[in-house]
């Protein structure tokens, strides 16, 4: 099969949707790859790592997209719809239950959409742990820079300063507060613990709500830092009670493939600490905070609103493009040499695969985002 490897052109996306490893994989099966000259170059890898994997490199857009099988990260841009047509193969994450532009666009096309974010094994979701991870990781990292007083926040270090003697006077550690206890959320409840932060935990699953309170990491990391740890379960009144005390929120709830419910609400935002910070993980879905109605970007990360800072950016993950990608594509690369090898049989043989089809032959084929577009479902 012919595949083709565009340079991502969302702001600042430096991720790329296969490594020179995994070229030279789809080469080495006999696939012949055609890569966008720079694509990966972001990532750190350079036309030439690409060449020596076998690959094509093409100096346009169109020459990359061009092919059976298109493997790219993020969500395609309305400047790249042209380059849609019937019998297309796109391998991407898609994140259509927030837009219906794109949605459109790929039925209208009939363009086989496969995205990495619905795609399930074993009740998991093997395709967006990775970069959920990552964001998790980020979102501590990003919620503590934006409470440093130059970028409008409190001018707070989340673990303060102490040396653990009750007897000197120290300063008081910032409190993160997490909602969602998945992949991101746990990920995210780690990296504020090692920064030496208090944290608070939502959660609904009672079975997930006991894992966490004896997570052997989480109990090391409160000794540690002398921090504090809480699950709570995740109702309205509870955050509610909660927020007001808080330095940051990291909200990362996601439900695949449908838009993400709002569970943090005006009311709930005005209460929270005049330069405390929110970091909505969920905005690729719609967003998960009332308050959070843009998506912002690498360029902009964040946004005002009653004193508290917004950060909705949806890349995330584009900022730490070589961790992302090599972690994103050896998650990838054995679906895509599927894909490859057995063209439609492996969207319908592969249950994995399966899941991942959202669009096909003009029809909308996921169910969850058929409901959040109020858009017709057949099944594929």
């Amino acid at each position: 099969m012919d595949i083709g490897l565009p340079k991502e052109i969302k702001n600042n996306e430096n991720r790329v949707g296969l490594t020179p490893d995994a070229v030279k994989q789809l080469t080495s099966a006999g696939h012949k790859v055609f890569v966008q000259t720079g694509a990966g170059l972001g990532s750190g890898f350079t036309d030439e790592e690409y060449k020596r994997a076998k690959a094509t490199i093409v100096t346009k857009a169109k020459d990359a997209w061009n092919h059976s099988l298109v493997v790219k990260v993020k969500e395609p841009l309305a400047s790249e719809y042209g380059y849609f047509r019937n019998g297309l193969l796109l391998f991407t994450y898609l994140h259509l239950a927030d837009n219906l532009p794109l949605t459109k666009a790929l039925l209208a096309k009939r363009v086989a959409g496969i995205a990495y974010e619905t795609m399930r094994k074993n009740g998991m979701l093997p395709l967006l742990a990775p970069m959920s991870r990552v964001a998790g990781r980020r979102a501590a990292i990003i919620a503590a820079t934006h409470l440093e007083s130059h970028h409008g926040g409190m001018g707070i270090l989340p673990g303060g300063v102490s040396d653990n003697d009750p007897k000197k006077p120290g300063t008081e550690k910032g409190l993160f507060v997490v909602i969602g206890g998945g992949v991101a959320g746990y990920n995210a409840a780690t990296a504020s613990l090692g920064l030496g932060a208090n944290v608070t935990l939502f959660e609904m699953n009672p079975d997930r709500i006991k894992q966490l309170k004896n997570d052997v990491l989480i109990k090391r990391l409160t000794q540690a830092f002398n921090s504090k740890f809480e699950v709570l379960k995740s109702v309205p009144a509870n955050i509610a009670k909660v927020l007001p005390k808080a330095e940051a929120l990291i909200s990362t709830v996601l439900i695949p493939g449908a838009k993400a419910p709002k569970v943090v609400n005006e009311a709930m935002v005005k209460s929270m600490k005049r330069g405390s910070v929110i970091v909505d993980i969920a905005i690729d879905q719609g967003g998960s905070i009332e308050t959070i109605d843009h998506i912002t970007t690498h360029d902009q990360p964040t946004y005002l609103r009653h004193g508290v800072n917004h950060y909705a950016v949806a890349n995330m993950p584009g900022a730490t493009a070589r961790t992302s990608t090599v972690a994103l594509v050896n998650a990838t690369i054995p679906y895509a040499l599927e894909i490859a090898n057995g063209g439609l049989k492996a969207l319908i043989n592969n249950q994995v695969i399966h899941d991942g089809v959202n669009t096909f032959d003009g029809k909308l084929t996921n169910k969850a985002v058929a409901d959040a577009l109020k858009m017709k479902f057949e099944n594929l």
